[in-house]
């Protein structure tokens, strides 16, 4: 992220000891420190009032379902499913055993090809507690970009569903496996998917030639029970340090790269993120309009499952109609989405004239905001709050958010906060940090930050410094 001064930028403030990065239709940024700094250089600390959790996301799933067990973790409005935060760890713990079966060993990689819905959350679960890593695959995707998308996470089983609107997830998959099942097995041996064993897909007419989904959430045998009760006691053995996910990045400037993503990571960063979005003063809902393949999605379950808030998924897909449906049937208190997202459910309430009374928070993030939407989305959904953050894929999704205490000003200029624990600077094309008011990119450090690119060491070096600076660009 480049940071300019002058006309063309506004001001991030570090004032009450809280850093601010501000947001301009310009896109460009710029950092200044208060008079208490002892130094001009523009370099900012958020040193946090609690310490970090060494700890990993599937020992998290294990707290949650202790101590919110019968509360609702899920609700999918358009499949009709309800668990709370016991059954769906049941649910995980039965497929996360079942993926063993199939091969699966610690830090494997499981495939998520899929939409927002109920197969996604517990399969999530279940790679976690399974000490496996997750890829987030973009439901999306045609032949060819799935094929790259295997191939560069090194996918050993891949879960999806048969179809989804106009996406027929079981043909584009034929088309990549035409083979699959001619000797009788769903094991899947193919020179052009090396890593690939198995796929799992949620739909009957596919179910002769790859592992049905059903399958794997059935009554476990006493055997298996037996191995979910190892599954438990394993789980204080994964290492915080090691992957949790791989994340694709945009691939505006190339293909796509992996960045990978730690427990621990993970952790620390829902629950941060979870506090950027009140989730720890009392029982939330969340309104989940955000595709739960993308880091933003991703970054909004973790925080759900920090700090127990009841995920609600309106649609497999964006659809402004069901989202606003949703918030009405359920009471959600919070919605996230980008600006596009709001522009669209505001054309929506405009003629529908939904019940959105519960609605409490907001939070935008993915692109610039304009004033204009900013103040139309606030006034109209009654809002209390309405928060703009930054982050990045290799930053776990957001490292700024707003805290609600802004001005009006701030508020439609600055995307917020700093994070706890978490470092910022500007840098000059030199690496040399500037002083306060100068031309640079910024730069961050800290748990948020990406271990590397997989199986990219020259790209890694280039965005991750061996101090542990993640440049933003």
């Amino acid at each position: 992220m480049q940071l300019y001064t002058g006309i063309f930028s506004v001001i991030a403030h570090c004032r009450r000891a809280k850093a601010y990065c501000n947001f301009t239709k310009f896109a460009a940024y710029q950092i200044q420190v208060d008079k208490r700094s002892h130094s001009d250089l523009a370099y900012f600390h958020q040193p946090g009032k609690e310490p970090l959790q060494y700890s990993t996301f599937g020992a998290l799933i294990q707290e949650a379902a202790a101590k919110y067990g019968d509360r609702t973790a899920l609700i999918s409005s358009y499949e009709n499913k309800r668990y709370t935060f016991a059954e769906v760890k049941y649910e995980a713990e039965k497929l996360a055993v079942k993926l063993q079966g199939l091969g699966m060993q610690r830090q494997d990689v499981v495939g998520l090809w899929i939409t927002n819905s109920a197969q996604w959350y517990i399969s999530y679960l279940a790679a976690q507690l399974g000490g496996y890593i997750t890829a987030c695959i973009n439901p999306a995707l045609q032949a060819q970009e799935l094929d790259y998308a295997l191939k560069k996470a090194k996918v050993h089983t891949l879960i999806t569903t048969e179809r989804c609107g106009k996406q027929n997830f079981y043909k584009i998959l034929k088309s990549l496996l035409p083979t699959a099942n001619e000797a009788g097995s769903r094991s899947i041996e193919t020179t052009q998917l090396p890593h690939l064993r198995h796929v799992v897909i949620d739909g009957e007419s596919s179910s002769e030639e790859f592992t049905n989904w059903a399958e794997l959430l059935s009554q476990p045998s006493s055997t298996e029970v037996k191995l979910i009760d190892e599954l438990n006691e394993n789980v204080r053995n994964i290492s915080p340090e090691s992957a949790s996910a791989i994340q694709f990045t945009s691939g505006t400037t190339g293909q796509p790269k992996l960045a990978v993503l730690s427990n621990f990571s993970f952790l620390n960063q829902g629950y941060y993120f979870g506090r950027a979005l009140k989730l720890h003063n009392g029982h939330k809902s969340i309104c989940m309009t955000l595709p739960m393949f993308h880091v933003f999605g991703l970054s909004v379950v973790n925080a759900a499952v920090k700090h127990g808030a009841t995920l609600v998924l309106p649609s497999p897909t964006f659809d402004s109609k069901a989202a606003l449906e949703s918030i009405a049937n359920e009471g959600c208190n919070l919605i996230l989405g980008t600006p596009t997202m709001y522009v669209g459910m505001l054309e929506e309430q405009m003629v529908s004239k939904h019940s959105t009374h519960t609605l409490e928070l907001g939070i935008v993030g993915g692109a610039a905001c304009s004033p204009e939407i900013y103040a139309q989305t606030k006034k109209i959904f009654n809002l209390k709050e309405f928060l703009i953050g930054y982050g990045m894929s290799e930053g776990c999704a957001a490292f700024f958010t707003q805290e609600g205490t802004e001005s009006v000003e701030e508020a439609s200029q600055t995307v917020g906060r700093l994070y706890d624990h978490v470092e910022a600077k500007v840098i000059n094309d030199k690496g040399g940090v500037v002083k306060f008011g100068e031309l640079g990119e910024l730069c961050v450090r800290g748990y948020v930050v990406m271990t590397e690119y997989q199986d990219d060491a020259e790209k890694t070096r280039e965005t991750l410094d061996k101090h542990g600076w993640l440049k933003t660009g």
